[in-house]
């Protein structure tokens, strides 16, 4: 393991924004994440862990303390289960149990995150979530390894006992438990919903990745008769984000070469060149003008890496 300093984060994130840290490490094993640990608990200096960096917003201010790159990559399978490392990416989860004519995760194949990341946030898209195929995740706490179930970690909507603010487990990896599911099959159904995302979201571009959660709250049934949509989203219990924006006029606006994205409003695209500072000041545009047309208060999905930096 290697100790990196003064390193620039903004080629860690898909936005391509970010200062320096002020130590890296990336870490190829779990005992590397370990060692690294261990480091910052030497020096009593925070920690914080980017995974593969979609939906994640890294100040230009830089970072005080110790930035782990989580680059693990064990994979393993033992009957239906996977056992994967926290740094392996959804993709490369379901490409392995493919391998073995298992599945049940296509979803998540069109997910740009990693296991840990996936995890921590219940990431989630064509209706699956990660709480639904998780068995157990391996965490490090209070200086040792533990194994914990599913069952008694807190997930709802975009959220995990892992995102407490009181919360310092590291997850260093987990268990999935699939189902027999035909490898043809199942590569259709990525290919599927990978062209659906392509066509619904931008790609190949410097990208946040969703902004705002969508939104699940109470809605004023006097706008349903200028935005009929509404009434079919309320029956649903899920008002896609995206939708508010664009209906609140903001699709396409730029702050500075910040832009919402034109072909979905709940993504910012970095144009070159953009800046924290204009992240920030979209979206506190983006929550006054959604809440003055439609009185709804946004909540970001997105991480700001600088509230998860912690003594762990």
């Amino acid at each position: 393991m290697q100790i990196q300093e003064n390193i620039s984060l903004d080629t860690l994130s898909t936005f391509r924004i970010g200062g320096k840290a002020q130590y890296v490490i990336y870490a190829e094993t779990q005992e590397d994440i370990i060692q690294g640990l261990r480091f910052a608990a030497d020096r009593h200096i925070p920690v914080g862990l980017i995974g593969a960096g979609c939906n994640l917003l890294i100040t230009d201010e830089g970072i005080n303390g110790l930035i782990i790159k989580m680059n693990t990559k064990d994979i393993q399978r033992q009957n239906n289960q996977i056992i994967v490392d926290a740094g392996v990416s959804l993709a490369g989860l379901v490409a392995y149990g493919q391998k073995y004519d298992l599945g049940n995760m296509e979803w998540a194949a069109a997910v740009p995150a990693s296991v840990g990341g996936a995890i921590r946030g219940n990431a989630g898209a064509f209706g699956g979530e990660t709480k639904d195929t998780l068995k157990s995740v391996s965490i490090y706490r209070n200086g040792k390894k533990e194994e914990i179930d599913r069952s008694a970690i807190d997930f709802q909507y975009r959220f995990s006992t892992f995102k407490e603010d009181t919360n310092t487990d590291i997850i260093l990896g987990a268990t999935f438990e699939l189902a027999p599911y035909s490898a043809d099959q199942s590569r259709q159904k990525v290919r599927e919903y990978i062209i659906t995302k392509s066509q619904k979201q931008p790609t190949g571009v410097a990208c946040s990745g969703c902004i705002f959660k969508n939104y699940t709250g109470e809605m004023n049934s006097s706008l349903y008769d200028m935005y009929p949509e509404l009434e079919h989203f309320v029956a649903k219990k899920v008002i896609p984000s995206g939708y508010l924006i664009e209906k609140a006029g903001l699709k396409g606006i730029q702050q500075g070469n910040i832009q919402i994205n034109p072909i979905h409003s709940n993504y910012m695209v970095n144009l070159g060149g953009g800046t924290y500072s204009d992240v920030i000041a979209l979206i506190k545009r983006v929550k006054a003008e959604v809440y003055q047309r439609f009185q709804v208060i946004l909540e970001e999905e997105v991480v700001y890496l600088h509230n998860q930096i912690k003594y762990r």
